[in-house]
């Protein structure tokens, strides 16, 4: 399938989402399709379970539920995207009431292709983010004003170049290389952070008010790869950081554990360095490994 075939099967699969149509996903997705849910949902295997266990209570909770892809990048037989989902909660979401305030959600997903349908995805959500929200009325939610969206190139012929430029900025991340940023980033950079971080503006910021804080926190910081592609303008992946909690990280002393951080990443490359990134990671995940309740956590 072309990669504009594969963005259109997405945007069928994204209509029947916000249209509430469960019935329609039987034409989407392979009958033993694997949807890799973030921490509360775990594997569900097979188009019938995603429906009765993913979608429902989805639509349960968030009866007024509507997605809408801000980035989406394509290669191969993948497609991944990342973008806001809005809801009015109507039940209680992980252990937190309801409140009846609209809450904005962030969320990246991978998609693996194979023969014209949706074989697996591997969804992040911003659930740290929701539980404030929820939690908190002054809670900042991500911005959901962004409403470009970005398309894969018919033929992308950069891809591979690409990822070799980010490839060697992950090499000097894991070497702890701060200073080797300069050569990978452009001085303008904007680093579109999670909640706790925000968006950071310029590549001495991000040195100092990013890797300082995870190099300082997580000095033997490692990142791996699971899944990435690319396009002319776009590399996305996501996979895991590893790390021992030895500093302050969101005013949480140093336990001396070792965690496992999901992430996601969709960098925009622009004359060869990176420009922009926006970043995912599972602070619900990390906390609870951390020992700690997300709803103690204020930024």
């Amino acid at each position: 399938m072309a990669t504009n075939e594969n963005l259109d099967l997405i945007h069928h699969m994204y209509d029947a989402l916000n249209s509430q149509d469960l019935d329609a996903h039987h034409g989407f997705w392979t009958e033993d399709m694997i949807w890799h849910g973030p921490p509360g949902f775990g594997d569900i295997h097979g188009v019938e379970g995603f429906t009765n266990d993913v979608l429902k209570p989805f639509y349960a909770t968030f009866p007024d539920y509507h997605v809408v892809n801000e980035i989406e990048v394509a290669s191969g037989d993948w497609v991944a995207a990342t973008g806001i989902l809005t809801g009015t909660p109507q039940d209680e979401w992980l252990g937190v009431p309801a409140t009846g305030k609209p809450i904005v959600m962030r969320f990246s997903d991978f998609w693996r292709v194979d023969n014209d349908k949706l074989a697996e995805n591997w969804v992040m959500v911003d659930n740290l983010g929701v539980m404030q929200q929820l939690a908190d009325a002054e809670a900042k939610p991500w911005s959901a004003d962004r409403k470009q969206i970005y398309m894969t190139p018919e033929e992308p012929s950069s891809g591979p170049e690409n990822i070799d430029l980010v490839h060697r900025m992950v090499d000097a991340l894991n070497a702890t290389d701060v200073d080797a940023q300069d050569e990978y980033w452009t001085e303008d950079m904007i680093w579109h952070g999670p909640p706790g971080f925000g968006d950071i503006h310029g590549i001495e910021a991000f040195k100092g008010e990013v890797l300082g804080r995870f190099f300082s926190a997580f000095p033997d910081f490692h990142g791996e790869f699971e899944i990435e592609l690319a396009d002319d303008n776009w590399v996305v992946g996501t996979g895991v950081v590893t790390g021992t909690h030895l500093g302050d990280w969101f005013n949480i002393p140093p336990t001396g554990k070792r965690m496992e951080m999901r992430y996601s990443d969709f960098w925009r490359i622009e004359d060869g360095r990176l420009a922009e990134n926006w970043v995912m990671i599972d602070h619900v995940g990390v906390l609870e490994q951390l020992g700690v309740d997300p709803l103690e956590i204020r930024w």
